[in-house]
């Protein structure tokens, strides 16, 4: 009955595995070019962290997944009124679309930003894969730095991407069918020796019964 209970707790270990626990985690790309000078910068960097949980066990994480959500410095979630981030003012405005994540390792998102303060103001965009670029200006000046994705431009992220749901699957749901299997194997070697018994039991009384007497 134990085994039968864990070989049921095991099926059910495997089910589980596939529904994501709330899970934070850091991101960096590195290596760009720079769309000013046409050069490639190694040392260039885009990072950034979030928060989520793959509540409908698709094995991605959407934007209404995310519980929070930090890009080159911009704390996009969670909202706090009257603390600093994004949209906390009228001042500084922030927007997020297409925001995707694959537990397997696909990051995919875009990003803006601005805030403006009187004569001041500065500004973001990002779009994974493609570019990112800050800017700003104010009295008598105004900047901007772009930088674009190469086939150079490496990603890091951790937690490290996980297996697909169906591989992940395989090793409880082995360990589960093997248990299963070993289960059934010692109740028919049973059965077979308490067959071997009975045989035997049976056996001695017809050689009785063939001998004449003395």
């Amino acid at each position: 009955m134990k085994k039968k209970l864990l070989c049921a707790m095991l099926l059910v270990a495997g089910i589980s595995a596939a529904h994501a626990q709330p899970t934070t985690w850091e991101f960096t790309y590195q290596g760009f070019v720079d769309a000013a000078t046409g050069v490639f910068d190694s040392d260039a960097t885009f990072h950034g962290s979030f928060s989520g949980e793959d509540r409908n066990a698709d094995s991605v994480i959407t934007v209404d997944e995310l519980s929070y959500f930090l890009t080159q410095g911009h704390l996009f979630w969670p909202i706090r009124r009257g603390d600093y981030g994004c949209n906390t003012s009228s001042h500084y405005r922030c927007e997020v679309s297409n925001f995707s994540y694959t537990l397997d390792g696909k990051l995919n998102y875009a990003t803006k930003t601005g805030s403006y303060d009187g004569p001041h103001s500065s500004y973001s965009q990002a779009v994974i894969g493609s570019y990112f670029l800050s800017g700003g200006s104010r009295p008598g000046t105004r900047w901007e730095n772009r930088y674009d994705w190469s086939d150079q431009t490496t990603f890091t992220i951790s937690p490290a991407p996980v297996p697909e749901p169906t591989v992940a699957l395989m090793l409880p749901a082995g360990l589960a069918l093997m248990c299963l299997a070993r289960v059934r194997r010692r109740k028919t070697s049973a059965e077979a020796g308490l067959a071997g018994l009975s045989v035997a039991s049976i056996q001695p009384s017809r050689n009785l019964r063939g001998r004449s007497p003395h």
